[in-house]
């Protein structure tokens, strides 16, 4: 047994002989949906290699002289479908899969010939016979221009000994020569054996409605307060919720209670929403990033809390990868001076790792620091820069392992997003830049592309040579938030590039490359007026102490010759590493790193001029008897800033900022 479904997915059970005589006439579309007991899911007719031939010739309106392909042929085409079915005996009383969606393909009308009055009966379907021997009428009277598989019409004299023969006696039974094992009909389609004399005689079906069902396929389904019978279309929930509905004002019970409770609580919470965006919009907005309760995010939620105690996680939503509505930036006509300290350093979290280290980014009247706890967990805090109050606090998941977490601001609201690497990503090394069409740079096909956020396709910004991987990639959004600077190190070098642009991206010129001293770490970038300043440690041997040196790059590709840093009197002294570099408008900037010959380490700051010297004095950022490192610096338009570092406290290292203020020339 066979089923079929129609248009509205109503299954039909027939047997082969008769799913294949309805295709074959017409009946049912060639592409209507099939199953058998045992296939995993329902097929087009015209692609059941059984069915094929019946269901191509009424799409193309022909009556088969050709025999059909050898049941050797057929039979190993069943035998490797089988093989790649999940091997299970079928059953007759197994359920199908869903019906699937289709659109019925016609069959062409005048496929067959043109019937004569009363040519045959329909088939009796409830006897189980195709036929019924006391009422086949005689054989249809067959004209020259009666169609063929191969396109030309039948010889002359075979007409006229058919037309003969029809007249001489009653067609006689027609027989089917059926293969019970492999479910083939040896014949093709609905061209029948005359066993008079062998002659190939047509016999067409009716033309009439579609046959009625043999076996509906009706579900039973039982609905509380409903004892009958639901077929397997069921009606929509809208029409329950409507018909329910009715019945309310009516005086009737609803057959759907809970469906209609559900929906009148989803449209009660709609309306009390729609009212408190109203309310908060006429008074200004609810929430902003200075208020600790009402701070938001824009980052998916990930397991488990902070593991600081003045982090609070104030809100959960997911990761935005819209426009990025642009906040003040630091350099932004604007000029700071010499930085100093502002008070003493403030632990925020208990544990963060040194791998992802620290990012830290400025809004208009807030800072923000985005770091890792775990390589699973980013957490972004918004703190004021004058109290170091935390006023929001966000958190995300990642898949991969962290590279980075990134914070900025959109709309006055602290958003983070973590870098990591997935599996399959056709850009390596992808890095999330804030710009005002949020992008992400990365590495492929030897060179550095970007693409749209969270995309996969991408254009190349540069070509590199050589096969030395690209290592420690930063890239940060220019001070107008449209276009980055980017800056890796690759080998013993470090480079840096700029492109530029909105909803597109440009390179300014060719990558600049600085050859490093020997051994080379991770480079630190920031923008200052139109200038980007990097920074870096460097050695020329495992033997040597580190140092840091630093460069400036136009944005139009003009690089400056390297300049090492003088660490200034007052600290620890010794080696110096782990830079950070904060602008301050017009080429100035604020530089901070490491120092110590060995634990405990110190983390120090200075001021540099537009001309690259020193101004001020050196800030002690990290108190005394820290073992600190890892710093990262930030500074606002108004002058106020944070420099936050890692400091080690067993196995474990906290995260401490200390404020800082860089008054306006």
């Amino acid at each position: 047994m066979w089923r079929w479904a129609d248009l509205n997915g109503q299954q039909r059970r027939v047997r082969f002989d008769e799913l294949r005589a309805a295709l074959a006439g017409g009946l049912i579309a060639p592409n209507t949906p099939v199953w058998q007991p045992g296939w995993p899911a329902w097929q087009p007719a015209h692609e059941v290699p059984e069915l094929t031939t019946s269901a191509l010739n009424a799409a193309n309106g022909l009556i088969p002289n050709i025999p059909p392909p050898p049941l050797a042929v057929v039979a190993v085409q069943r035998e490797f479908e089988a093989a790649s079915m999940a091997p299970r005996a079928p059953s007759m009383y197994e359920e199908p899969p869903p019906v699937p969606q289709w659109a019925p393909a016609a069959a062409k009308s005048g496929s067959l010939a043109p019937p004569p009055p009363a040519v045959v009966p329909p088939p009796d379907l409830g006897s189980g016979r195709l036929f019924d021997s006391d009422k086949v009428a005689a054989a249809p009277k067959l004209g020259a221009s009666l169609p063929t598989a191969i396109g030309l019409p039948p010889p002359p004299q075979l007409v006229a000994d058919m037309a003969l023969k029809a007249k001489a006696a009653p067609a006689p039974v027609p027989k089917v020569s059926h293969d019970a094992d492999e479910g083939i009909e040896e014949l093709s389609d609905s061209m029948l054996v005359d066993e008079s004399n062998d002659q190939l005689v047509q016999t067409p079906l009716d033309s009439g409605d579609l046959p009625p069902p043999t076996d509906p396929v009706i579900r039973e389904e039982k609905r509380e307060g409903d004892t009958g019978m639901v077929a397997a279309i069921r009606p929509s929930p809208i029409a329950l919720i409507v018909e329910d509905i009715k019945r309310l004002r009516a005086k009737q019970k609803p057959k759907n209670p809970r469906m209609l409770a559900v929906v009148g609580g989803v449209a009660v919470l709609g309306v009390i929403t729609f009212f408190g965006l109203i309310i908060s919009a006429i008074s200004g907005g609810g929430s902003s990033d200075t208020t600790k309760t009402k701070g938001s995010a824009s980052v998916a939620s990930s397991s488990g809390p902070p593991s600081s105690s003045t982090l609070e996680v104030t809100s959960a939503a997911p990761p935005v990868v819209a426009p990025v509505k642009e906040e003040p930036k630091p350099t932004a006509g604007v000029e700071l001076g010499d930085c100093v300290a502002a008070g003493e350093g403030k632990t925020l979290a208990a544990r963060a790792l040194i791998a992802t280290g620290i990012e830290a980014a400025a809004g208009q009247s807030a800072l923000a620091l985005g770091f890792a706890p775990s390589l699973h967990d980013a957490v972004g805090v918004s703190i004021d820069p004058g109290s170091l109050t935390p006023t929001a606090t966000v958190r995300a998941g990642a898949k991969g392992d962290i590279r980075r977490v990134v914070p900025f601001f959109s709309g006055g609201k602290v958003v983070i997003i973590a870098d990591s690497d997935r599996k399959g990503d056709r850009m390596t090394s992808r890095r999330f830049v804030p710009t005002s069409n949020p992008v992400d740079i990365g590495v492929a096909e030897n060179g550095i592309v970007w693409a749209p956020h969270g995309k996969d396709s991408y254009a190349k910004l540069f070509d590199i040579d050589g096969d030395a991987p690209v290592e420690a990639m930063k890239a940060i959004p220019l001070a107008s938030g449209k276009g980055v600077a980017v800056a890796f190190r690759r080998g013993n070098s470090v480079f840096v590039g700029v492109a530029t642009g909105d909803a597109t991206l440009t390179a300014e010129g060719q990558l600049s490359r600085v050859a490093g001293l020997g051994q080379v770490g991770s480079p630190a970038i920031a923008t200052s007026g139109d200038s980007i300043v990097v920074a870096w440690a460097d050695r020329a041997s495992k033997d040597d102490p580190w140092g840091i040196r630093w460069t400036k790059r136009s944005i139009s590709g003009a690089t400056i010759e390297p300049r090492a840093l003088a660490v200034p009197d007052g600290g620890l002294g010794g080696p110096a590493m782990s830079p950070s570099v904060a602008g301050l408008g017009r080429g100035r900037f604020l530089l901070a790193w490491t120092e110590g010959p060995s634990a405990p380490h110190q983390v120090r700051a200075l001021t540099f001029d537009a001309s690259g010297m020193p101004s001020g004095g050196a800030l002690s950022i990290s108190a005394s008897g820290l073992n600190a490192g890892q710093p990262s610096a930030v500074v606002g338009v108004d002058g106020r800033g944070v420099v936050a570092f890692l400091s080690a406290k067993g196995k474990t290292n906290e995260l401490v900022a200390t404020p800082i203020t860089c008054p306006a020339r």
